[in-house]
C-alpha cells in the first residue's frame, strides 16, 4: 500500500502540471506580439535627424569678416571694398603664393585708401573642402613665406616669419622695409605685419599693406585683429559658436 500511494501521488502531480500548461501554444497575449523597434547603434542618430549630419558653413558670408568698426584707430582711413570670389592671397609680391588650392569660396576686404602713407587693412577668408585640405593650404602658405625670407630687394626689404599664438597653424609675416633688422631688433624696424591662422576648414589672413609704423606696433595690432577674425570663424568649427 505504501508503494501504491506514492505512485498515485506522483500521477496526480503530473496531471496537475499538465493542466497548468494545457493552453494552446499558438495563442498569445496580443499585448506581447507588437515588435519593439531595434535600438539605435551607439554613436549614430536615426535616419532623418537633421542635426546628425548638419554640415558646417559652406560659404563665406559677409558676417565672418571684420566689421569696419574693428579697423577704427588702427591706421586705415577711407573707403571699404569687399568682394567675393577666389583671388590671390594678399601677400607681398616677393612672397606670392597665388590662389588658394581647392578653395570652395573666398571673401576679401580692403579697408582704407592708402593715401598719405596710411596703411590699407586687409582681411581674407577662404573655405576649403575640409580640415585636411585647410591644413595642406596652411602648410603651402608657410612654405611660401619661408621662401621669401631669403629674398632681398634693391631697397634691402627683408621678411621675417614668426609663430603666432592664434588659432591653429598661426603664422606672422613682418615686412622690414629698410632691412634694419639685419643689425638691430625686428621690433624697432619700420614696416608692416600680417597674420594667418586656421579654424577647421577655413583660413583667414589679417594685416596691413603699407604704413609707416614699427613692427612691434603693427604686430600687436594685426595679431589682435587676427584673434577677433578667428572668433568670427566659429561657424566652420564642428563645435559651433
Amino acid at each position: 500500500m505504501r508503494t501504491t500511494t506514492r505512485t498515485l501521488t506522483v500521477a496526480a502531480c503530473a496531471l496537475a502540471l499538465a493542466g497548468c500548461t494545457s493552453a494552446d501554444p499558438t495563442t498569445q497575449d496580443p499585448s506581447t506580439t507588437a515588435a519593439e523597434p531595434a535600438p539605435t547603434p551607439s554613436g549614430s542618430a536615426p535616419t532623418g535627424d537633421p542635426t546628425a549630419t548638419a554640415p558646417v558653413a559652406t560659404d563665406v558670408p559677409p558676417e565672418v569678416m571684420l566689421p569696419e568698426t574693428s579697423w577704427q584707430g588702427t591706421g586705415p582711413e577711407g573707403p571699404r571694398e569687399e568682394s567675393a570670389g577666389v583671388v590671390d592671397w594678399r601677400l607681398p609680391e616677393s612672397c606670392d603664393a597665388g590662389t588658394p588650392t581647392e578653395a570652395i569660396a573666398m571673401r576679401t576686404v580692403a579697408q582704407g585708401s592708402g593715401e598719405a602713407e596710411s596703411p590699407v587693412g586687409v582681411h581674407q577668408v577662404v573655405l576649403l573642402p575640409d580640415a585636411d585640405a585647410a591644413v595642406a593650404e596652411a602648410d603651402r602658405l608657410t612654405a611660401a613665406l619661408a621662401a621669401c625670407t631669403r629674398y632681398a630687394s634693391d631697397s634691402a626689404t627683408t621678411y621675417v616669419v614668426e609663430q603666432v599664438e592664434v588659432g591653429a597653424q598661426g603664422l606672422g609675416l613682418a615686412t622690414d622695409y629698410y632691412g634694419a633688422s639685419a643689425e638691430g631688433s625686428i621690433d624697432d624696424a619700420v614696416g608692416s605685419y600680417l597674420a594667418l591662422t586656421r579654424r577647421g576648414p577655413a583660413i583667414t589672413l589679417v594685416g596691413f599693406e603699407g604704413g609707416e609704423g614699427t613692427i612691434a606696433t603693427e604686430r600687436a595690432t594685426a595679431t589682435g585683429l587676427a584673434q577677433e577674425a578667428w572668433g568670427l570663424l566659429c561657424a566652420y568649427d564642428e563645435a559651433g559658436c
